[in-house]
């Protein structure tokens, strides 16, 4: 039994006063014990079933992943999170498409020991927080190698996560706005229909003026003005991407009358519907690919995302007249966008924010996946009313297509052969590309008419998608002509180099008839038409060299 002496004042010691109540401690109820930043969906796999044993929080930063947990399927956009606890896994749907490239974060924590844990996150579900996406970056940074930061600190960051982690799940647990933003939801897949506030109130179970309300504070505009302006813009959409007629467009956008959508059309957007693609139009571009095709095609964004890769094939004075940001700060920040007060918004398929972007400007989201980068220069071309210079610029790479596999035929004899695009990552291993995603491996496979590895055919995603090959098995996608990128720190390159000795890589015919060519990484990874010419061109040095 504890026993505790009164305590006295300094100044009056005859005079004893009581003990404050001591205040009892939360217990500490997790550490955290792992982290790692996650480039694709299989690293994400991966990860989960390594870490079966902890609770993993996983943070997408960039792209969409497509979950599967025991209570059904979920989709998380950049920008979102889920947390799951120990022993309840997580599959990554494995389905080709229109999915964006994933990037993301996965935190892994454990319980500390306390018999009367309970798990305070609730079932995994889409969680969207700016502050939780910003504190997950923080941690990370904290984490680095090299950061000149407190050893107490990261785990200070951690606890401030698990804070704003279960402050949005009590959040989301009170709040019920479900109705709205399936009425939204309704709006966007039926806005081609009649649409009426009484109808969808009375779906929704709520009064007429409480749906009003409702939908002002939620939206900024009434209902009215929230579908006029959806339909407006997707008529919009039409007249950028093809060539409809007036009555096309009115059957496209829910509207029986021609006329009618004129005057809607010039009252928002200042013109009519025949004069909108003839209009100059400040253009936004969400990625870096949009961003440098625009330039190659003569158009300066009036903002864009922008990587260093970009500075090998433009000019400084192309970069320093628009406004530039990195596709995760164009995803993060859409306000950066609203106040930019673009015309025309460009990026990929499928994105996190569509609905949000569509109320800012006409947004037109390609499945770069699905569309070829020819196919996507001249939608591009027509966007920006420079459709011509996008053919010049496809002629001109043909010309090129044709000279290199006339000089091929030349140089070598019977068929091409496989070839494959490696994209070394260190102790990690490889990215390997199919011809949908860059990195030249489209130039090889379309253009020059190589084969991929056998192994990317036996995949068959592959063809379209990209895949992380651990060091091990890297000897499984070899192929007759090998193009590698290897890591630029020759601290890094030195120990990779000595993995690659202890694995198959000497036992490959490719390293031994050197046939193993040495690429830049920045120059290789680009599909915009200055990139793909210049890919072209080393490819071709490398081959006849």
């Amino acid at each position: 039994m504890n026993i505790f002496k009164p305590m006295y004042h300094k100044k009056s010691l005859s005079r004893p006063i009581s003990l404050q109540k001591i205040q009892s401690v939360p217990v500490a109820l997790f550490k955290l014990c792992h982290l790692v930043q996650l480039h694709d969906r299989e690293a994400f796999s991966r990860i989960d079933e390594m870490w079966n044993t902890l609770h993993v929080l996983y943070v997408v930063t960039a792209g969409q992943a497509r979950i599967i947990s025991a209570e059904g399927k979920l989709t998380l956009n950049a920008g979102s999170a889920v947390v799951r606890q120990a022993g309840n896994l997580l599959q990554h749907e494995n389905k080709r498409g229109s999915l964006s490239p994933i990037q993301g974060i996965a935190i892994a924590f454990d319980s500390t020991e306390n018999e009367h844990l309970s798990w305070p996150f609730g079932l995994p579900a889409p969680i969207v927080s700016r502050n939780l996406t910003d504190k997950a970056v923080e941690l990370v940074q904290a984490c680095s190698k090299g950061h000149d930061s407190s050893p107490f600190r990261p785990h200070m960051l951690f606890y401030e996560l698990l804070d704003i982690l279960q402050d949005r799940v009590f959040y989301s647990a009170h709040e019920d706005h479900s109705w709205l933003d399936n009425v939204l939801k309704h709006i966007h897949q039926m806005y081609t229909h009649p649409l009426t506030r009484e109808q969808l109130a009375r779906d929704a179970n709520v009064s007429p003026e409480h749906f009003s309300r409702e939908f002002k504070k939620h939206t900024g505009l009434t209902f009215v003005e929230y579908v006029t302006r959806l339909r407006i813009r997707m008529a919009q959409e039409h007249l950028l991407i093809a060539n409809p007629t007036l009555q096309e467009i009115a059957q496209l956008t829910g509207y029986r009358d021609t006329f009618y959508l004129s005057r809607k059309f010039k009252q928002m957007v200042g013109s009519a519907p025949t004069h909108y693609r003839k209009m100059p139009k400040k253009i936004v571009s969400l990625t870096y690919n949009y961003t440098a095709s625009l330039l190659a095609l003569g158009h300066i964004p009036h903002m864009g995302a922008v990587a260093s890769w970009m500075e090998d094939t433009r000019g400084e004075h192309e970069r320093d007249h628009f406004e530039q940001h990195s596709e995760y700060e164009l995803v993060k920040h859409p306000e950066l966008i609203e106040n930019a007060h673009p015309d025309v918004i460009i990026g990929y398929a499928p994105h996190p924010g569509s609905d949000e972007l569509r109320v800012i400007a006409p947004t037109i989201l390609m499945p770069f996946e699905e569309l070829d980068w020819q196919e996507q220069l001249l939608h591009l071309g027509r966007i920006s009313g420079l459709e011509s210079n996008a053919r010049a610029l496809l002629n001109r790479y043909h010309q090129l297509e044709q000279e290199a596999n006339h000089v091929l035929d030349q140089w070598m004899e019977g068929t091409r052969g496989s070839a494959v695009c490696m994209f070394m990552i260190g102790e990690d291993g490889a990215y390997i590309y199919g011809h949908g995603w860059g990195r030249a491996s489209h130039v090889l496979y379309q253009s020059l008419g190589f084969t991929p590895p056998s192994q990317m055919v036996q995949d068959g995603q592959l063809l379209t998608g990209y895949v992380h090959v651990p060091l091990s098995e890297i000897h499984l996608y070899a192929a007759d002509h090998m193009f590698v990128a290897y890591p630029e720190e020759p601290s890094e390159r030195e120990r990779l180099d000595n993995l690659l000795n202890q694995e198959f890589w000497g036992t490959l015919s490719a390293v031994r008839e050197g046939r193993v060519y040495e690429i830049d990484a920045d120059t290789f990874y680009g599909f915009d038409p200055l990139s793909v010419m210049e890919q072209l061109k080393r490819i071709m040095h490398h081959l006849t060299s």
